[in-house]
């Protein structure tokens, strides 16, 4: 049998392959070996199955393709024949394939035409990638020539290119390379991410050698070697990975953390994974620094005969393509405070993707020059802090500092904790990536689109001040680890000097060192303790001391726990928190505490002589995220005309001022309501200036918009106006949903001459499978939400939540929306394409 003789023959090339890369440690040299002993078992079998030649051609795709095949990977392949396989040809084919399994080979084979070959990468991102990699084994070389300049042919570089960058965000969106058992392959600043950058260059006619673009001056000799650097400890951690667990295991698991380590010369199973895993972690960070930079550079060179969209800012920055960069690259080595300055602008322009990558690298060239005489200019420091007191954009901001080593350089205490791992079973991320995620979840309390996620502790961060001081005692709170002590207690002297260098009011300083030092204080409390026990509570009051630490601990204490790993916070946990906040409160006021919205509510409905079994129904029904989302004002005016007939359909308008109407619908929810709605306004000239959608907990929707009336009409105008539009939502909410659809009305003039390019950011929920959060820059125009939310409902996409914002000819609109689609990157660009097309 031929497939028993190659069986035999390849075990052994393997194996002599995985003993020399047991002793150089060159991955290179294993893949040449193992790759060339799969070259020709492949072809001995082909032409076994093939004895006649024929016009069918055999080429490796994929990482076979690539020359990169990993001692357990799938053997990609691909037969293309001139035109329909015959019944003679699919036979041989088949046959092919079982020797290939009688090999012990997994083959990942596509068959058919060239033009069902290349059709079906039309419209599979993953083939088409696989067949950029292709190359001709065997067979027909003829056919094979054809096959690959069709491909070529047919592929639509723009679109591959944003696909290959959709699928990418999707990695990273899951942070496997920040988890304690990464994935080499697919984790962020794993292998696909240089594989993606050596793609986005195949794809435009460049080679994917880096030595070759250093030549072309896409990347500096410096990036290429740290790249080379990256992809050989990656590689090299793959092949270990696969050897060591005997199939094709991606993940770094702790067993094999261990094993890995231990074959390093690790004398102890921690210091074998911290081993293991500081060597990952620099690879990783390494290719992630470098896809700021290179990435943008690459996707650049698609776009580069479009015109440029150019922007100035100031003196010193301008944007370009909706990037933020500097006129002078040698501005940050010259003048080191606009290392700083660069951030403060990128924060406060929500709009703009990022730093344009030749700028990024003279900054992050720049930064290592910071030391101690940057920490100590005070306009450096107010910067820093200034970042914490603005709140937006602070996470992306501090994950990015730290990224670049910036946070190492500027707080000389962080650089110890980068990477470090908590073997304690229950963290999940690194010392530096924990913390930065609890300010995340610090920061998300404090945002609207998250209320429904925790609706009384985002109910609680509305009224809480100061938030900059929570924001910075999620970055403190763990800072001392890894240093030996009490990390509480040597984190609150790190608090305190930060506090001094940063000059914080003496009230705010000493909040955010008791934070630091006491952050355990509540978890171990509620966790550990009989709180009902009077004892335990007047211990627990007389360390927390006042109403306002115990909110700020509390607080603190949620977004921590969801921080250490997704799955030990359960509503158990929330429960018991809660509780022990009420009773602590009720006991450090002295007294009741203040109603909370919903209490305020019900209290308010029965001054209107509404029942309260009345009131509860109609509070339950509205749901816990209700109150969280709307503040009282809202709340007060909704309830007072909802609670005599809640469940009726109504719609109601009231005057705010002489030309602008808010409007209430709430109604059983349907298909395109909201889009409907807001074209009932657009085609009566009614500019919507503000809109929240909310859907209730029993499935209504609860719909305000705040309009304005159309330009050239009056105050004398409004109750006109107002009667027209209660008569058409009468009608909407009473079953007449028709709303005719006319062609979107022309901006204002001064939008048409100073026009916004259309600027959309959609991103995974971070905890949620299947929401996104969409967030929509444009030009203002009537209808112009509806036609946003008329593209969810052609591409089945769910309104979660909606938050409208207006100014005079520009929006910026965000959106809380559910489509499980749009993890299939063809499905996402093609949503983004639509859209954009709609706004343009």
């Amino acid at each position: 049998m031929p497939a028993t003789a190659c069986k035999i023959r390849l075990a052994q090339r393997r194996h002599a392959a995985a003993e020399t890369y047991r002793h150089t440690r060159n991955p290179y040299n294993f893949f040449r070996a193992y790759t060339l002993a799969l070259q020709d078992t492949a072809a001995e079998l082909w032409h076994h199955a093939f004895p006649d030649g024929g016009r069918i051609a055999l080429l490796a795709t994929g990482g076979f393709g690539r020359g990169e095949v990993y001692p357990h990977s799938d053997v990609d392949l691909a037969a293309a024949a001139p035109d329909d396989l015959t019944e003679n040809e699919a036979a041989q084919l088949a046959r092919f394939v079982q020797l290939l399994w009688d090999t012990g080979l997994a083959p990942a084979l596509k068959s058919g035409s060239i033009d069902e070959l290349c059709t079906a990468a039309r419209h599979d991102l993953t083939a088409d990638t696989a067949f950029l990699e292709a190359r001709f084994l065997c067979g027909n070389p003829d056919t094979a020539r054809a096959f690959l300049h069709e491909c070529a042919r047919r592929r639509d570089t723009v679109s591959f290119i944003e696909g290959k960058l959709l699928e990418m965000d999707k990695r990273h969106t899951r942070r496997s390379a920040l988890m304690l058992e990464p994935d080499i392959k697919n984790g962020a600043g794993g292998l696909r991410d240089i594989h993606t950058m050596m793609w986005l260059a195949k794809a435009q006619g460049l080679s994917a050698d880096f030595h070759d673009m250093v030549r072309r001056g896409i990347i500096t000799r410096a990036e290429a070697g740290l790249l080379i650097y990256g992809y050989k400890t990656l590689a090299r951690l793959r092949i270990d990975l696969h050897l060591a667990a005997n199939r094709a295991e991606e993940r770094l698991r702790f067993d094999l953390q261990t094993r890995l380590g231990e074959g390093a010369g690790a004398d102890t199973p921690h210091e074998a994974c911290e081993r293991v895993m500081a060597s990952f972690y620099r690879a990783a960070k390494t290719v992630l620094q470098l896809n700021g930079i290179l990435i943008p550079m690459l996707r650049g060179r698609v776009y580069s005969a479009w015109p440029r969209v150019v922007s100035d800012i100031d003196p010193d920055y301008y944007t370009v393509d909706n990037r933020l960069a500097v006129r002078d690259l040698g501005l940050f080595a010259k003048s080191p405070e606009h290392l700083f300055k660069i951030l403060d602008i990128w924060q406060q322009r929500r709009d703009l993707a990022g730093i344009a990558p030749k700028t990024l690298r003279a900054w992050w060239s720049a930064s290592h020059g910071i030391g101690s005489a940057f920490y100590t200019d005070p306009a450096n420091r107010d910067r820093f802090i200034g970042w914490f007191k603005h709140g937006t954009g602070l996470t992306a901001l501090l994950r990015h500092l730290n990224l670049y080593g910036v946070l190492s350089r500027y707080l000389p205490q962080w650089k110890p904790i980068v990477g470090l791992l908590q073997h304690d079973l229950f963290h999940i991320y690194p010392v530096d990536d924990h913390i930065l995620t609890v300010v995340a979840n610090v920061r998300r309390l404090a945002m609207e689109e998250h209320a429904h996620e925790l609706p009384f502790a985002s109910s609680l961060m509305r009224g809480f001040e100061p938030k900059y001081v929570l924001y910075a005692a999620a970055l403190l709170h763990d800072i001392a680890k890894g240093r030996g002590g009490d990390h509480a207690v040597l984190g609150a002297q790190d608090a305190g000097r930060f506090a001094a260098d940063h000059r914080l009011p003496a009230g705010d300083a000493q909040l955010l060192a008791w934070l630091v030092r006491e952050h355990l204080l509540m978890s171990q409390t509620a966790q550990k303790s009989d709180f009902a026990d009077p004892a335990v509570l007047d211990k627990f009051c007389a360390a927390v001391h006042t109403p306002e630490r115990l909110t700020a601990l509390y607080l603190l204490t949620v977004a921590d726990i969801r921080g250490t790993n997704p799955e030990i916070w359960n509503s158990w946990k929330a429960q018991l928190l809660s509780r022990l906040y009420s009773a602590a409160l009720r006991r450090l006021s002295g007294e009741a505490p203040p109603p909370d919205p919903r209490t305020r509510a019900e209290t308010e409905l029965a001054t209107h002589g509404i029942d309260s079994k009345t009131c509860r129904r109609l509070t339950n029904a509205l749901g816990e995220a209700y109150f969280a989302r709307h503040d009282q004002t809202e709340i007060l005016w909704h309830l007072p005309l909802l609670a005599p007939d809640w469940e009726r359909p109504c719609a109601h308008i009231r005057v705010l001022d002489g030309e602008t109407l808010q409007v209430l619908v709430y109604m059983p929810d349907a298909p395109r309501l909201f889009t409907r709605l807001c074209r009932i306004f657009g085609t009566m000239g009614l500019d919507i200036v503000a809109a929240r959608a909310y859907i209730t907990a029993h499935a209504h929707i609860l719909d305000t918009f705040t309009v304005r009336l159309p330009d050239n009409s009056t105050a004398a105008d409004t109750p006109r106006l107002q009667h027209r539009l209660q008569t058409r939502l009468d009608g909407f909410v009473g079953g007449h949903r028709d709303v005719a659809h006319t062609a979107p009305p022309k901006p204002r003039r001064r939008a048409r001459h100073l026009p916004i390019a259309p600027h959309i950011t959609l991103t995974a929920d971070e905890r949620q499978h299947g929401w996104y959060h969409l967030d929509v820059i444009a030009v203002n125009r009537p209808c112009l939400l509806a036609d946003i939310t008329e593209v969810f409902a052609e591409h089945n996409i769910s309104l979660r939540h909606a938050k409208i914002s207006t100014m005079a000819d520009r929006v910026e609109d965000g959106f809380l929306i559910v489509c499980p689609q749009l993890a299939d990157p063809i499905k996402q660009w093609s949503f983004v394409c639509a859209l954009r097309a709609r706004l343009s």
